[in-house]
């Protein structure tokens, strides 16, 4: 199996999942989002994980984990990942997955495959994982409707290298934590009841 460089990027937890404030505490959404954190990064420990931090916190958290640590400047998400792939170089395969999947138990399953691919959310909205062959670094464009972006930045960059992309649609690795709606899909509410955190409403 071919190793590839993940990177997870990783804010503080007690300033993560500020939309999920209605219905999560302080204490619950910091919680929760260590929880899934370590989830998908454990998911992947075959793999060279790097955990992309701005945070001192965030890097002793890792370390404690067994991954590296790629720390950035700070700024947005696009900035800190794409100075986390300027560290990586382009000649490995390198992948980039959000640290709020709510089911990573897939993740080593499809980073098995070939080509580029890209792993929409659920909504068919975001960007979950972007899986990039060497010489392919399309710039970063997450955010609103990011998976669309990336679907013409990823594809311009798989003809420039006569590489393929691929697009797939995973009912697991669709599952992110963003919104308070997300909380009441069955995966993520039998996960916090495991975890004890209590949702409001």
């Amino acid at each position: 199996m071919t190793t590839v460089d993940v990177l997870v990027p990783v804010r503080a937890f007690q300033a993560a999942k500020q939309r999920l404030a209605e219905r999560l505490d302080g204490v619950g959404r910091s919680r929760l989002a260590e929880v899934l954190a370590r989830g998908t990064i454990e998911a992947m420990a075959v793999h060279r994980v790097h955990v992309v931090c701005e945070d001192d916190d965030i890097e002793t958290w890792a370390r404690g984990l067994g991954v590296d640590v790629c720390r950035v400047s700070g700024g947005s998400l696009n900035s800190a990942v794409s100075e986390a792939l300027l560290t990586l170089g382009d000649v490995a395969r390198v992948a980039i997955v959000h640290a709020d999947l709510a089911d990573p138990s897939d993740l080593a399953s499809v980073l098995k495959l070939t080509g580029n691919v890209l792993v929409p959310d659920r909504h068919g909205d975001g960007t979950n994982l972007m899986l990039l062959e060497p010489h392919c670094r399309p710039l970063p464009a997450y955010g609103r409707n990011s998976f669309a972006a990336h679907v013409d930045r990823l594809g311009a960059e798989a003809r420039r290298t006569g590489t393929v992309l691929r697009v797939v649609h995973h009912p697991r690795l669709g599952l992110d934590v963003d919104t308070g709606g997300d909380l009441d899909h069955p995966v993520v509410a039998g996960l916090l009841a495991r975890e004890g955190i209590r949702v409001v409403g």
